[in-house]
């Protein structure tokens, strides 16, 4: 497989007031060609703010302060937003987590999906109409002539979702990054958006992003899962290595969350995520870890390969 992504020790900061939030906060890792690649972990982990730079939507106080984003061989840490307005819908698209939040009110659905075909190819907007339609079939819309002229309130949760879908792969880009697209979904709409993702994938062979806090939702759709923590990378790894050997502590963690073990209370893992103006010296997930170390409060621990997987954590180190 190709690599179509590389991000490349990246620091995404929010400058504010009272101090500097370290969002993302020394990420790397790669991407290959018509691969998905789930992030997941607790919210303030990090997880929207890195798909938000990816996609180039950063926006003030946010700033990258370090490091690199390649696509494609360039580096988009250093486009202007003329050259990300080109970019954006046709090479990398996204999927938000809330579609009512991202859908005009006053607009049809239809009207908002061919914006995408006319910012890339020009002309009016009603020539686009067929394609969309078209679009709306491939995303199992139920009734896809009637559909385009809805507006969103007219429409349930599922369906607006496949509209936002519709918009990230109306120009088959090579990229769809997937921020929570289903938190906001019942169960059974939830399996129909992830099998939808699936077969898009296989379709298109467009590579994936899916970000999430929901561990078993990855479990099932991704190839390899990357576990983020306090900004920084914690664990990755293919998705079977992850579901049957779990390495960080923070991982297993998640894990139990989702699997207890019969006959025990509800696991959880205790605290809560640190505060990234002021985080803990040492290992980020110190105070909450039932293995941590005395020296774990001292060291922070380097990324290290551990049989073909990532891992940052001092057990296996030295």
């Amino acid at each position: 497989m190709s690599e179509i992504l590389r991000v490349e020790d990246l620091r995404v900061y929010y400058h504010l007031p009272q101090g500097v939030v370290k969002a993302v906060d020394g990420v790397s890792f790669s991407l290959n060609r018509g691969e998905i690649l789930g992030v997941a972990g607790e919210s303030g982990s990090g997880k929207s703010t890195l798909a938000l730079a990816l996609a180039g939507l950063l926006r003030p106080p946010a700033v990258i302060e370090s490091g690199r984003i390649i696509f494609n061989g360039l580096d988009l840490t250093r486009l202007g937003e003329g050259e990300w307005r080109r970019l954006r819908g046709r090479k990398i698209s996204m999927v938000f987590q809330d579609p009512s939040t991202y859908l005009n009110p006053v607009y049809t659905s239809g009207f908002q999906v061919a914006e995408v075909y006319e910012a890339h190819r020009g002309g009016r907007i009603s020539r686009y109409m067929d394609l969309v339609k078209d679009l709306y079939r491939k995303v199992k819309m139920a009734d896809p002539e009637r559909r385009v002229h809805s507006y969103p309130h007219q429409m349930s949760g599922g369906m607006k979702q496949r509209v936002l879908i519709s918009m990230a792969i109306a120009e088959k880009p090579d990229l769809i990054i997937a921020d929570e697209p289903t938190s906001a979904l019942d169960v059974t709409i939830q399996a129909e958006i992830i099998e939808l993702l699936r077969e898009i994938r296989a379709e298109t062979g467009s590579s994936i992003i899916f970000i999430t806090h929901d561990l078993a939702l990855l479990l099932e759709i991704a190839d390899r899962i990357m576990i983020m923590y306090a900004g920084k990378i914690v664990e990755l790894g293919r998705s079977s290595e992850i579901r049957e050997k779990p390495l960080h502590p923070y991982t297993r963690g998640l894990l139990s969350v989702l699997k207890p073990e019969r006959k025990q209370k509800l696991a959880s893992i205790p605290g809560s995520i640190p505060s990234l103006i002021d985080p803990p010296k040492g290992c980020r997930f110190h105070p909450r870890c039932p293995m941590a170390m005395p020296e774990c409060s001292r060291i922070e621990p380097k990324t290290i390969k551990v049989n073909g997987r990532i891992v940052s954590c001092l057990l296996y180190e030295g």
